[in-house]
């Protein structure tokens, strides 16, 4: 990594080696790295990202771009609960409001502090725990698969200020009321929401939702758009590294000027609207039916009027759109952490776009992906953004252009 990307991190980053910020560092599962410099972060990220892309032809550098912010960055954050076991005696604490431990999927922590997403969020969590003792209400839990509460889920729109929060549960009675006091007056939230999971996976979903408070979404807003995001809708955590990330995509479009462009597993349509008016025509595709309608209203409230956005699965979709003979310029993909579906990556092969910028926050999924495509498509570029300090995770755009394209 060269200096200059070392010393245009963010100055409120690490500064002393060993000296941890949060004093949850080490047991909980939150962040790994935060023992070290934030420059030094930096270095083991693009050194792993660079010995991936090795594994697929790529040896030239890869630049890192640093996270505008490396405190306070998350819009996004999930949180447990979990019954005490064994139980303790009548009257006192019997659970636990926080994040996993590190390694373990079935034990919850309390948060005392934590630096992630912003400075309100743990006496938000101290609230509702507290107004959960009061109300008597039972935690979920894993192995059993009893109790009424699970998740806490709080969104945060960093350059509007909106804030929202989910609550899911078990079915039951809620004391939707009481909630929504404790909530308010520990936290600013614009929107509070209880949603309903019937199913054992452990996961913050649920099937159906009530409006506590406020409206159901909140709005954000990013590189001159705005945007309505919905509960499940995806958005990218980290706002200010969004805004790197897509600033970074206009860079490479532009020099590639697309006709047709293909956003693939596009949310809430971030993507596709703050690129639109680099391309003549752009179609988002998106599973999830909720981000869908805000990727529609996204464009009708920034009027923009050359995008279309279709619910379908991505290797549903692209099989159909490749028999159809669709002429694509260029496919911008964000998949998953586990990367694109294999039909995805085959149809990509018939679909035959010039160029494929590949979104990834799994860089191993990206080389295993980008060897899939490597019979038909030619490594161009790659750069790096960080959009999770403190985290080993961090944010790879790749460049394929078509092997039947001159270089």
């Amino acid at each position: 990594m060269s200096s200059k990307t070392a010393t245009s991190a963010s100055s409120n980053s690490t500064t002393d080696r060993g000296a941890a910020k949060c004093k949850h560092f080490g047991s909980c599962g939150g962040c790994q790295l935060q023992d070290k410099t934030y420059e030094e972060q930096l270095q083991l990220k693009t050194k792993r990202v660079s010995e991936l892309m090795a594994t697929v032809g790529w040896t030239k550098p890869i630049a890192m771009r640093p996270s505008p912010d490396t405190w306070y960055y998350r819009n996004k954050m999930e949180f447990s609960f979990q019954d005490v076991f064994p139980a303790p005696p009548l009257g006192q604490d019997y659970l636990f409001l926080g994040l996993k431990r590190k390694n373990r999927w079935d034990k919850v922590m309390n948060l005392e502090e934590c630096h992630l997403l912003s400075p309100e969020s743990p006496a938000l969590l101290n609230a509702v725990h507290a107004w959960a003792l009061k109300e008597n209400l039972e935690p979920y839990n894993l192995h059993k698969q009893t109790g009424f509460l699970r998740h806490l889920v709080v969104r945060e729109a960093k350059n509007t200020k909106d804030r929202m929060v989910l609550l899911v549960t078990n079915p039951g009675k809620m004391p939707a009321k009481s909630f929504v006091e404790a909530v308010l007056k520990a936290y600013p939230a614009t929107s509070i929401l209880w949603g309903v999971n019937t199913k054992p996976a452990d996961v913050a979903r649920t099937e159906k939702l009530d409006k506590l408070h406020g409206d159901d979404h909140i709005t954000e807003e990013l590189l001159g758009r705005r945007f309505r995001i919905s509960p499940y809708s995806f958005f990218q955590t980290n706002t200010k590294g969004a805004g790197a990330l897509y600033s970074l995509l206009r860079e490479w479009l532009k020099d590639l000027q697309p006709q047709r462009l293909l956003d693939l597993y596009c949310g809430s349509g971030a993507i596709s609207l703050c690129v639109s008016d680099m391309a003549e025509n752009v179609l988002g595709v998106e599973v999830v039916d909720s981000a869908v309608l805000d990727a529609r209203h996204n464009a009708a409230a920034n009027k923009v009027k050359n995008a279309e956005f279709m619910v379908a699965k991505t290797e549903e979709l692209l099989p159909v759109l490749a028999a159809q003979n669709l002429e694509v310029d260029v496919v911008i993909t964000d998949p998953p952490r586990c990367g694109m579906h294999p039909d995805a990556v085959k149809a990509l092969k018939t679909l035959s776009p010039g160029r494929l910028l590949y979104v990834s926050c799994n860089p191993k999924a990206l080389a295993e992906d980008i060897r899939r495509l490597g019979e038909y498509y030619i490594l161009e570029r790659v750069e790096c953004v960080d959009l999770f300090p403190h985290t080993d995770h961090v944010e790879t755009v790749a460049q394929l252009r078509s092997s039947v394209l001159p270089g």
